[in-house]
């Protein structure tokens, strides 16, 4: 029998039997494993049985399913790919016996999504609690300082030129 294992998140080292010909995911109580996950969908994804293949499917998630790192509507699952819901990852396994030895041999047929994936911020700063902060004004700020500093200058040698005259 094919089982996921929850390699992170909540679920970590949990183990799930795919014992039915489809099971979904997600954070809805209804679904066959429950992702405590705010990245997760209410209904994510599934893995589907269809002979002796194994299907990941996405269902329209608002934060996609990865597969070994790659965003997928729709992909055939191999032994030891982990497959990505938020912050969850989970890995399919399926004794060898039950994977067709073609299926084995052969790549995932992989289909991606025409979406753009979510990038990682350049810097925390983006997704800090306290706001952005606007280091692109650098050359505004430098010149401001420069004219205060020269006016302060200025002040103080009007201020001399008085005091000696």
């Amino acid at each position: 029998m094919a089982f996921l294992i929850a390699m992170s998140g909540e679920l970590k080292g949990q183990k799930f039997e795919i014992s039915k010909e489809r099971i979904v995911l997600g954070r809805h109580p209804n679904c066959d494993i429950i992702l405590n996950d705010g990245a997760a969908s209410s209904q994510h994804c599934y893995v589907a049985r269809r002979g002796n293949r194994y299907i990941l499917h996405d269902l329209n998630s608002t934060n996609g399913t990865q597969l070994n790192f790659q965003r997928v509507t729709e992909a055939e699952l191999q032994p030891k790919q982990v497959i990505q819901v938020g912050a969850t990852e989970l890995m399919f396994d399926a004794p060898s016996s039950e994977i067709p030895s073609s299926v084995l041999a052969s790549n995932t047929q992989v289909v991606i999504d025409d979406a753009p994936a979510i990038a990682a911020p350049k810097s925390f700063s983006s997704v800090s609690p306290f706001g952005a902060r606007h280091l692109d004004n650098r050359g505004l700020w430098l010149a401001a300082f420069i004219v205060t500093g020269l006016l302060a200058l200025t002040g103080l040698a009007f201020f001399l030129y008085a005091m000696f005259q």
